[in-house]
């Protein structure tokens, strides 16, 4: 099908606010002279060039994994190697399985580290890896211990974030020195890397400006920065590897490494797609973050190769594969909803009950509505629709339905399903406290981590004259004290009870989220020396 149809699809999104800028790029190997390689730029207002740069996310496994290969190559590292061959001899893992975890497994998402790590308390929840650092990544592997069954396979950033830091533990180096000495150099990639710079554009999530995403330690799994000139070098390099100076790399990163139709190379996904009477391999990656979307995919059948980046969070992945394949364009997306007014936002709040008994709460919050689960701390919403509301990271879906002007329920999607919520009041729960005077000094009595489950701790932390809870991953609550050992975030998300020894320590404490009462224990973090 000629590109004209998915440029129409795409200039459609620019139209109608989906998109803001898209840098466009097809290799055809079938076509010679001017038509083998053609970009595009669209923007509503202002274009982007071929040296502007975008945030690409997840694609940057895709480089991680690339330097694995060619460490392999060198001889630095054995694909079969564990993570304990590249830390230092006296590193003591609390875990001897982590430290068992083979290069392999983290290439390929089967190390069974959990999606998030538990020792992340971000300052900034929307540029939550920032302060991630490599003291954090190795007291998260002195200390963590894995769950009993947790090798099944599953994203975790975790795993290409400590590959990075192990493969430049292999050169004697830092991973992002290494990356551009062995791999962005050699192929002539000049404006990729991890700063920001000035040719990286604005980002937009759900139609609002949103801030860049830093990674921290664990840049190589997701913090690269890129542009289309470099993407087509590269997308180029892998169609033609023969004439790379990283020929064996390219060619072993992007083989297989299942037996699947659908299976995970080094970095790359591969799905097999049938040509008349025979079938071939089409590679590619897809990404978003919060405010960029990336698609790179290539065929080697026909020697093409499509780059499609675009600096808002509208996933590109569906139409990229439908380009590669030849298929007709998906239908274009919706544009994102203009956001809501507090006014708008006024008629959603209450308690709610799934048939099977369990109710759940909406509240608003600081910057919209937020939805919390019996158990769970709260979670951000966004619209997506009219009535129309989505979690971040896209775990649940929220349907407000009406009847008249009034919201009378919620159909709650998840996991393919959906389930009808009946509205039980038109305000969310919550008991009214009075705040006690609270001593800055007892206060510290109560500082430290408590381990919540398996993959989450709690930081409670004292800082002039109040104490906030901080559950991984998320932004901190400000808690009120109302009676001696109790706290409560004003709002009505948790009810916290401290708890103390016979010698009046405190070792525990109990939480109430959302109706439910969850324990967690006293958790002492060390902090190995750094090497």
């Amino acid at each position: 099908m000629a590109a004209n149809a998915y440029l129409a699809n795409l200039q459609q999104g620019v139209d109608s606010g989906l998109y803001r800028q898209l840098a466009i790029g097809w290799i055809d190997g079938t076509q010679t002279g001017p038509d083998q390689q053609q970009t595009w730029f669209l923007g509503s207002g202002q274009k982007p060039d071929a040296d502007s740069t975008f945030e690409i996310g997840a694609a940057s496994e895709i480089f991680t994994g690339l330097l694995l290969a060619q460490a392999a190559i060198d001889g630095k590292v054995r694909l079969d190697g564990q993570l304990r061959d590249w830390l230092p001899k006296d590193f003591a893992f609390a875990d001897p399985r982590l430290g068992a975890i083979s290069l392999h497994q983290l290439a390929t998402r089967q190390s069974g580290l959990p999606a998030v790590p538990p020792n992340l308390f971000p300052a900034n929840a929307n540029d939550p890896y920032a302060g991630f650092d490599q003291t954090a990544l190795l007291t998260l592997l002195a200390n963590f211990k894995l769950a009993a069954g947790s090798a099944a396979p599953g994203y975790s950033i975790l795993d290409i974030g400590l590959l990075g830091d192990v493969l430049g533990r292999a050169y004697g180096q830092r991973f992002s020195v290494v990356l551009v000495s062995r791999i962005l150099d050699p192929l002539g990639m000049s404006h990729t890397g991890f700063g920001d710079g000035t040719q990286l554009l604005p980002g937009y999530g759900h139609g609002q400006s949103v801030p860049h995403w830093h990674f921290g330690a664990l840049a190589g799994a997701a913090g690269l920065r890129s542009s289309l000139s470099d993407l087509l070098r590269f997308v180029q390099a892998n169609l033609m590897p023969q004439k790379s100076p990283l020929r064996a790399a390219l060619l072993l990163s992007r083989q297989p490494q299942g037996d699947s139709e659908q299976s995970v190379g080094l970095g790359w996904n591969t799905v097999q797609v049938s040509d008349g009477d025979q079938t071939w391999p089409l590679i590619w990656r897809a990404s978003r973050t919060a405010g960029f979307s990336v698609f790179l995919g290539l065929r080697t059948d026909k020697q093409q190769a499509l780059v499609l980046l675009g600096n808002t969070d509208a996933d590109l992945s569906a139409l990229g594969i439908a380009w590669l394949e030849g298929r007709t364009p998906p239908p274009s997306l919706p544009p994102p909803p203009a956001a809501p007014t507090p006014a708008d936002l006024a008629v959603y709040p209450g308690l709610y009950r799934i048939a099977a008994g369990s109710d759940f709460v909406v509240r608003t919050g600081a910057d919209g509505l937020i939805a919390q689960f019996p158990g769970q701390f709260p979670v951000d919403l966004r619209a997506i629709g009219h009535d129309v509301f989505a979690a971040t990271g896209d775990a649940f879906v929220l349907s407000f339905q009406r009847e008249g002007d009034a919201v009378v329920s919620i159909l709650l999607g998840h996991g393919g399903t959906n389930l009808l919520a009946q509205r039980l009041s038109e305000r969310a729960p919550a008991l009214a406290r009075t705040a006690l005077a609270s001593d800055g000094k007892k206060l510290l009595e109560y500082s430290g981590d408590y381990r919540l489950d398996a993959d989450t701790l709690l930081r409670i932390a004292a800082r002039d004259g109040t104490l906030s809870v901080q559950p991984t991953g998320h932004a901190a609550l400000t808690l009120i004290e109302f009676a001696p050992d109790r706290f409560a975030d004003p709002r009505g998300a948790c009810e916290i009870h401290f708890l103390r020894n016979d010698k009046h320590e405190v070792t525990s404490l109990k939480i109430v989220l959302a109706g439910a009462e969850r324990s967690a224990e006293r958790s002492s973090w060390h902090v190995p020396a750094l090497r």
